[in-house]
């Protein structure tokens, strides 16, 4: 599918939804039909409209609430100050509206995202405020994938507007998770790609004319160094424009960034930047984030230089975001250091936002027994190649059978989604089995095995008729599959699918995932480029915490913890599903 093609698709869907926000009742099926029509005769579309109407259904459908928060009230915050504030012109904010409607959110879900975003703001301190010094702590909580980084990047839009100066988020503690951080700040925020061999202008910055773009001290490639701040031949005062960086959650990066701070931007004799409010978000801030040690021990180093940074600033906000929070709220709220001063209890505010009603979380997939019934499946041969308690040395001498069964399920369920028009669209499988980086290579290994001999066998059948293609040991595997899981409730024939199976692999990628790898799920690649990646990730845990894995359709996990945070973390086919969710 061509690039023009998805553009036109995409405007023909933009302008439904748009139309179908303005009925007062939710609109039947029959009447998004009608109004799909007419909108594709406008445009002059011959093309299929299933995927637009379906798209359009879940929109109208979806709505999210403004959720709740707790506030300190002994702080005599003044909650209003953003209402008063007339002179506030909300240019990022409006931009990042535009961006949503782009990439397809409902207007009404727009609505209640910005809605939320304002709130939250609320709860920080005015910048323009009357006082030498301030300080704000708190915590939002979401759920695990239900759109924490699109909440945080309509509140960066919103604080840069009301005026904060420099905003740093801490971006997780992995290289991958920083990486996808900054490219969705590059789009969300600032408005170019931070990439310094093709800094084209992207996502806001491509939807609005004269777009003020903020400054970014990090890239997509490299994180915060004293070279790369060098580089970009800026000082914190040189800006008329906000500053942002996307940094790791990392011990020698944090100290690089004080060292910066305090070396250039501070004023000569003074030991704090007096003058230029910052904001910081920490993102999942129940990872590395807590002191975890004793209270009449140091603080942990990550946890100090987190404290150090913001006490450089005489005005400061800190906002952690997590879906896990059990730690965060156990903090000592009387927690002190001469050295690093008060720590991150979120002493202000905690918000707890709500998840949007097409959120496919632990509900749907543990407790709702029809829907995990079609879910989820129990590994039960799994122990047998790779021990429950296995070493980083141990010998894997093949995959279990379920994980073969998982990787036919996965090329049948991207068939599907090429036949129902979706080649543009991504699609994923995750595969977490083991923490060590020697037996996520291995695992890979095999799988890319398996993938040769597929690829072979379905090349040399999928054109066959079935009385010579089911003599092959892979389409047979891949028949039985399909009869097993999918035959029963999707709208084509086994004959239809197997003549689509070899499409399957021409944008199949395998990735492994972890600190030692240098390979990068890199969706927005494909995306610019109108195609859709089919991407099986292995990996531990750098697919436990944070990473987004877009179009998840195949888990197989086989993990243990004794952790209930990392449980629900590891969660990372938890999200929107719609229009591939199947219920038996």
């Amino acid at each position: 599918m061509n690039t023009t093609v998805i553009t036109e698709e995409r405007n023909i869907a933009n302008a439904l939804i748009s139309g179908l926000a303005n009925m007062e009742k939710t609109p039947t099926r029959e009447q998004v039909e009608d109004k799909a029509r007419q909108i594709a005769d406008i445009f002059g579309y011959q093309g299929d409209l299933r995927n637009i109407i379906t798209e359009a259904m879940i929109s109208v459908d979806i709505s999210m609430g403004l959720g709740e928060s707790l506030v300190n009230v002994a702080a005599k915050h003044d909650e209003e100050w953003v209402l008063k504030r007339q002179n506030i012109t909300w240019t990022y904010a409006d931009a990042y509206g535009k961006f949503l409607r782009e990439e397809g959110w409902s207007p009404r879900l727009i609505q209640s995202l910005s809605d939320v975003t304002l709130r939250i703001l609320g709860h920080l301190q005015d910048p323009q405020s009357e006082g030498t010094s301030w300080s704000r702590r708190g915590l939002v909580i979401g759920h695990v994938q239900s759109g924490k980084t699109a909440n945080y990047a309509g509140l960066i839009g919103r604080a840069a507007d009301a005026g904060y100066k420099f905003i740093i988020v801490i971006a997780g503690i992995h290289n991958n998770l920083r990486r996808q951080t900054q490219a969705r700040i590059d789009a969300a925020f600032i408005g170019r790609s931070s990439n310094p061999e093709n800094r084209q202008p992207i996502g806001v910055g491509r939807l609005v004319a004269d777009y003020p773009h903020p400054a970014t001290l990090t890239n997509i490639l490299n994180d915060f160094s004293k070279k790369t701040a060098s580089d970009s031949g800026w000082k914190l005062n040189d800006f008329s424009k906000p500053i942002v960086l996307i940094i790791k959650k990392n011990v020698t990066t944090l100290k690089a960034l004080y060292k910066w701070l305090k070396d250039f931007n501070a004023k000569h004799g003074e030991s704090i930047i007096a003058d230029v409010p910052m904001l910081m978000i920490d993102d999942e801030a129940d990872n590395a984030s807590i002191n975890t040690n004793q209270e009449d021990v140091n603080p942990t180093r990550t946890n100090a230089m987190l404290r150090e940074i913001l006490a450089l600033f005489a005005k400061s906000c800190y906002v952690g975001y997590t879906a896990t929070p059990f730690a965060n709220i156990f903090i000592n709220p009387e927690a002190y250091d001469n050295d690093v001063y008060e720590d991150l209890f979120p002493r202000d505010f905690i918000y707890c936002l709500d998840a949007p009603t097409a959120y496919f979380g632990p509900e749907k997939v543990f407790l709702d027994e029809e829907s995990s019934h079609a879910i989820v499946k129990p590994i039960e041969d799994c122990d047998n190649f790779i021990p429950w308690n296995h070493k980083k040395n141990d010998n894997i001498p093949d995959l279990p059978p379920s994980l073969y069964s998982a990787l036919n399920e996965f090329v049948i369920a991207r068939a599907i989604r090429n036949l129902r028009g979706q080649t543009n669209k991504h699609c994923s499988m995750m595969v977490n089995v083991s923490r060590f980086v020697s037996i996520q290579k291995t695992v890979r290994d095999f799988i890319s095995l398996w993938e040769q001999k597929a690829r072979a066998a379905i090349l040399a059948n999928y054109r066959m008729p079935e009385s010579s293609s089911s003599r092959n040991v892979y389409m047979q595997a891949l028949h039985r599959i399909f009869d097993e899981e999918y035959a029963a409730n999707i709208e084509f024939s086994w004959s239809e699918v197997k003549a689509a199976l070899y499409d399957v692999f021409s944008n199949l990628k395998i990735y492994v995932i972890n600190s030692k790898s240098d390979e990068i799920l890199d969706y927005a690649k494909y995306k610019e480029e109108g195609i859709g990646l089919t991407a099986i990730a292995v990996g531990g845990l750098s697919l436990s915490r944070g990473l987004t894995i877009e179009g998840l359709v195949i888990s197989y996990m086989y993990r243990n913890t004794k952790m209930y945070d990392t449980l629900m973390q590891m969660g990372r086919w938890f999200g929107y599903r719609a229009g591939y969710e199947q219920y038996h």
